[in-house]
């Protein structure tokens, strides 16, 4: 038998499971009580799900020591909410700075950033989206999308498609006004109006 810590309890499973099987099966128990692995360690290091597959088909024996750390999905939702609002800080900085390079013709450093910040603004919307559908499965019979959350989501996706377009055509000055006036305030209002919506569900 093999020790392994759930949460900083200590576990005994047999030491020719293998890895792939254990995780497997915890995943599955961890979803009937809406949970989720937040941490998963082997000897110390953080292991991310891209190398989880490493060990996929090693038996537990064969691995040194596992420490796992699980989390509310609830929790999980709202502490994606929070990290939002501080990523839309940083976005609105980046938003800003693009559109001054694009303003003052410095054309190929604002190019090669508008990937990364159209990259940022999926990885945001996303992350807002996912949220809130959980959430809603969550509160159900409560609101997860009144007017100032439906009115921020449109403004910011609205704001965001006007970038595509004026890059398709390189308009610089449509480019450097949408980055520096409309997409800064639509974050700036998703942050103040749209997800509080969210985040006020866990005292309601």
């Amino acid at each position: 038998m093999v020790n392994l810590f759930i949460n900083g309890a200590s576990h005994q499973k047999s030491e020719d499971t293998l890895f792939g099987e254990f995780l497997n099966g915890l995943n599955r128990d961890l979803a009937s009580r809406s949970q989720v692995i937040s941490i998963l360690k082997i000897d110390g290091e953080t292991i991310d799900e891209s190398r989880e597959v490493n060990y996929s088909m090693r038996a537990l024996g064969q691995i040194g020591k596992i420490e796992i750390t699980t989390v509310d999905q609830i929790e999980l939702a709202y502490e994606a909410l929070a990290s939002a609002r501080a990523y839309i800080k940083k976005l609105i900085s980046y938003c800003k700075l693009n559109g001054e390079n694009y303003k003052s013709g410095k054309i190929k450093e604002a190019d090669k950033n508008f990937v990364h910040l159209v990259e940022g603004l999926e990885n945001l919307t996303q992350l807002v989206l996912a949220s809130q559908s959980m959430l809603r499965g969550k509160y159900k019979g409560i609101h997860t999308n009144d007017s100032s959350l439906r009115i921020a989501q449109v403004r910011l996706v609205s704001a965001i498609e006007e970038l595509l377009p004026a890059k398709k055509q390189n308009d610089y000055l449509m480019l450097a006004d949408v980055l520096c006036n409309e997409l800064p305030e639509a974050l700036q209002e998703m942050s103040d109006y749209g997800i509080p919506v969210l985040q006020r569900l866990r005292t309601s």
